[in-house]
């Protein structure tokens, strides 16, 4: 190997580490992307590339189509249980973080009398499966007039995803040094002032992946949904009207909805992850 006109030996040692990571690197992209392929060439797949009649089914299709896309845009439900649950997704991001940032403070800066039994209390939520919880809770939510509304899903899903983000703030703010507080103590700041101008700010990279999970919960979840619904077309998610396509015809069509699924998930963790570098060292320097 040669750079700046000067030959630079490689050890056969140094080169089998290097192949072995570059082929562990294309095999991850290839576990990653090759779903995602696959699930975008099925959705613009013709009829003649999905049902072969025992032929081999083409890498390719033979005539990509839109057609199904155009079929799902003007689909007037399509756009009802998008925005419903993308209205939710965002409503259960916003409360889970009103409530959880705040109990995170506390938690993860202060030691306070029977911190381990809260923490056990919180985290005993998510101990039992969902179709376990789902019961009660929906049993309870009928009680005081809280199913078939937008803002019992939203406290559903806000219910599972709380111990979540509490934990994933607990360790962003455990993280940050205790002496960057008390010199702002120091300095006049209050805890407000302290928790607003430097906590928070450093803070931002792990409650926006703890904002990330939340948004991705409640977009992708079905269980409490479906009995909390009851039925109620009109409250469907994606999730309830991607199970109703399981059995439809074509079968491109579950494909492209199931495409349409993902990329609001995609392009809200870009968007968020731009935060994720701001933050990390705003407020620590006066």
């Amino acid at each position: 190997m040669k750079w700046n006109n000067e030959t630079v030996q490689v050890s056969p040692m140094a080169l089998s580490k290097r192949v072995f990571w570059l082929l562990s690197i294309g095999f991850a992209l290839l576990a990653i992307l090759g779903p995602v392929f696959f699930l975008f060439k099925y959705s613009i797949s013709d009829i003649a590339s999905i049902n072969t009649g025992g032929k081999p089914i083409p890498i390719w299709p033979a005539h990509p189509t839109m057609n199904v896309y155009r079929y799902l845009f003007t689909d007037r439900q399509f756009f009802i249980v998008l925005g419903n649950s993308f209205i939710i997704a965002v409503l259960t991001v916003v409360c889970s973080m009103i409530l959880g940032v705040p109990a995170a403070y506390v938690l993860g800066r202060y030691r306070i009398p029977g911190r381990r039994i809260v923490l056990l209390g919180i985290i005993s939520v998510r101990l039992f499966p969902d179709i376990a919880s789902v019961i009660p809770i929906v049993e309870f939510f009928i009680q005081v007039g809280a199913h078939q509304t937008y803002w019992g899903v939203i406290l559903a899903h806000t219910l599972l995803a709380l111990p979540y983000v509490i934990f994933i703030g607990m360790g962003a703010f455990e993280s940050i040094p205790k002496d960057l507080e008390d010199q702002a103590s120091v300095m006049g700041a209050n805890r407000f002032q302290s928790f607003r101008s430097i906590l928070f700010p450093l803070a931002v990279p792990g409650l926006a992946a703890a904002a990330i999970y939340t948004f991705l919960l409640s977009w992708d979840e079905f269980i409490y949904v479906y009995f909390l619904t009851l039925g109620r077309q009109e409250m469907f998610t994606l999730t309830l009207y991607l199970n109703g396509l399981k059995y439809a015809e074509p079968q491109n069509l579950l494909a492209a909805t199931s495409v349409c699924l993902s990329m609001p998930v995609i392009v809200f963790s870009m968007v968020v992850q731009r935060y994720m570098i701001t933050g990390i060292t705003s407020g620590a320097v006066k």
